[in-house]
């Protein structure tokens, strides 16, 4: 993935890097991660499955057009497919169907349908990229779907990359001791796993987090500090902050 601006460029995502986790620790939001490879991925082309599970359409479609893209024109357009489960349990309570059942496997296996059918359906239509991108799994856990089902579920989604031109990027908050279970399974499979954290010192006018990128056969983490504005993120390398902030 060829980077266009100072994030992705930190990050450095690579067609090859094909299974992309995300965690997010303490009191941060890893959100300006998936928007920003959102960007990437409509400037190449790329088409999109988004399994929104914390955030609504309406924010990524605010934060999309201050960053320079339209989500809901590229919804419309059949670019970006969206499965919204959280949206679904609201339709169908009374209905005792879909995400309302008793039985939590059969959650995560039509889930995985879903968006089996939407990845394949973008793959016909185009000959370039698709990704699927999971914002934020861990809540499954808040849907009482057992810690066993949702590795299951991540197994199912890690199949599809078998099919050379998928990726796919899942975001976790890590906050208990399933979500650490969650993390370590998506970081033993990863090509390249994005950690951001808050800083240990606490606030910071200058510095928003720690942003660390780890890829798969180097052993060597990479960390930058970051700034988050209304119109995108400055990165730097450590102890450079004010200098870069002024640059």
């Amino acid at each position: 993935m060829a980077a266009v601006n100072p994030l992705l460029a930190s990050l450095d995502i690579k067609p090859t890097d094909r299974v992309i986790s995300i965690k997010e620790n303490g009191n941060i939001d890893s959100n300006f991660v998936i928007t920003h490879l959102i960007k990437q991925i409509l400037l190449e082309n790329g088409k999109l499955c988004f399994v929104i599970l914390h955030n609504t359409l309406g924010h990524y479609h605010n934060v999309g057009k201050r960053l320079g893209y339209d989500f809901l024109k590229q919804v419309d357009e059949g670019g970006i497919r969206t499965i919204e489960p959280l949206k679904d349990i609201v339709e169908e309570i009374g209905n005792g169907t879909h995400y309302l059942i008793d039985d939590k496997e059969q959650i995560v296996k039509a889930l995985f349908t879903s968006i089996k059918n939407s990845i394949e359906e973008l793959a016909a239509t185009a000959p370039n990229r698709v990704y699927l991108i999971i914002d934020d799994i861990s809540h499954l856990l808040d849907l009482g779907i057992d810690l066993k089902y949702i590795i299951s579920f991540i197994n199912y989604c890690l199949s599809l990359v078998n099919d050379d031109r998928v990726s796919v990027v899942i975001n976790t908050h890590v906050c208990s001791k399933s979500d650490e279970i969650i993390c370590n399974n998506l970081n033993y499979v990863s090509d390249v796993v994005i950690e951001v954290l808050p800083l240990k010192t606490g606030l910071s006018r200058e510095v928003t987090g720690v942003m660390s990128i780890e890829k798969s056969g180097n052993a060597q983490v990479t960390q930058f500090h970051f700034k988050a504005y209304d119109k995108g993120i400055k990165t730097f390398h450590l102890g450079e902050s004010v200098y870069n902030l002024y640059k």
